[in-house]
């Protein structure tokens, strides 16, 4: 296995646990968001906007907006703080984690430069993704969640709608769980921002690193996350390599889930008079790209504990023994299928793993 060969094994293993993480965060920062559609109800029902006789007062409406400002101001300022300190730490974090992997992997010992915590925060901050920058898309948020339930609140007085009918449309019903209402627009949006965010920060520090190192690092590869769900964009750059300093970099849309990996120069490309190390060097350093897979070939490769890692021991076992290929775990539109309906679909492949059917 060539060095560049063993970087990308890593990055792949790494960016699974990427999005376990990217999972974590945006879970926690829901659930301030939750908390706070708790106070924004309570907003609703002290300055219910009907008066005595049933009808709508302007004040009283004016009264009730002005409230649901500032809660949603303070909501969204205290998932501000908490993104950032989670992103500070991420872009520290990933950073020394690009150093060592290429430290570790290879075959010489080379000094390899970490960025400092001011140069790879200034970075993330100042790159935009998606258009616009960290603080623009704090902004972006706070500004449309209140914009839809104040919308909601003043169709509703249009309508001539009762207070109760206006919570229903801003939080939802309990029959559909609450994620019918405009609350889980918000909700959703603000974790395919967080989700986007996290992967930016992660790039960009990747980024800063192999810049850093520039004298050792020939190019940059992408390295998308192939399975159902993965973009047309990301599965055209997919393979491709681009110069440290152009080219386009994850993410390349909301919710991306690429990467990138470091393509390390030649021997000769570093000034050394010889092609590669003699047999039985650990790796060998010769520039070259490797070749394309499959998650799926790529996950056949790695250890069973891995697998179940990532599958879960039910499903790892499916695939090992069953000979069940990944893109039978999900359905048409990329959700994981639960073990009853791989039961229902996929019979022989349970037999085949000694699994009761």
């Amino acid at each position: 296995m060539t060095v560049n060969e063993d970087l990308l094994d890593g990055a792949v293993r790494h960016q699974v646990y990427l999005q376990r993480f990217s999972t974590s965060t945006v879970r926690k920062l829901i659930g301030l968001l939750n908390r706070s559609d708790v106070d924004l109800v309570a907003q609703m029902t002290k300055y219910d906007p009907m008066d005595v006789s049933g009808a709508w007062s302007q004040k009283r409406l004016a009264k009730l907006l002005e409230a649901i400002r500032v809660v949603n101001r303070d909501a969204y300022r205290l998932v501000d703080r908490e993104i950032t300190d989670v992103l500070r730490n991420l872009a520290m974090y990933e950073a020394g984690f690009q150093a060592r992997a290429i430290s570790s992997t290879l075959p010489i010992a080379i000094d390899i430069v970490t960025p400092s915590a001011e140069q790879l925060y200034a970075a993330v901050n100042s790159r935009p993704f998606q258009g616009r920058v960290m603080k623009e898309w704090g902004k972006d948020l706070e500004a449309a969640a209140f914009s839809r339930v104040r919308d909601a609140i003043r169709q509703g007085y249009v309508e001539g709608q009762t207070t109760d009918q206006i919570v229903r449309r801003i939080r939802g019903t309990r029959a559909a769980k609450f994620e019918d209402g405009i609350l889980q627009i918000n909700r959703r949006s603000a974790e395919s921002v967080v989700r986007t965010a996290v992967n930016h920060t992660a790039n960009v520090a990747r980024q800063e690193t192999y810049k850093a190192n520039a004298d050792l690092i020939a190019k940059v590869r992408w390295v998308a996350t192939l399975d159902g769900r993965t973009s047309a964009v990301c599965r055209g750059r997919d393979g491709q390599t681009f110069s440290l300093d152009s080219g386009p970099r994850p993410p390349a849309h909301f919710g991306c889930r690429s990467t990138t990996v470091p393509v390390t120069k030649s021997w000769r490309e570093l000034g050394f008079d010889i092609d590669d190390l003699p047999p039985g060097t650990r790796a060998s350093m010769n520039g070259q790209v490797p070749a394309t897979e499959t998650y799926q070939s790529w996950l056949k490769r790695q250890p069973a504990a891995f697998q179940d890692d990532v599958l879960g021991s039910t499903r790892g076992a499916l695939f090992r023994k069953g000979d069940l290929p990944l893109d039978r775990f999900v359905d048409r539109n990329g959700q994981e299928l639960t073990l009853d309906q791989l039961r229902m679909k996929e019979a022989g492949a349970f037999q085949k793993a000694g699994l009761a059917a």
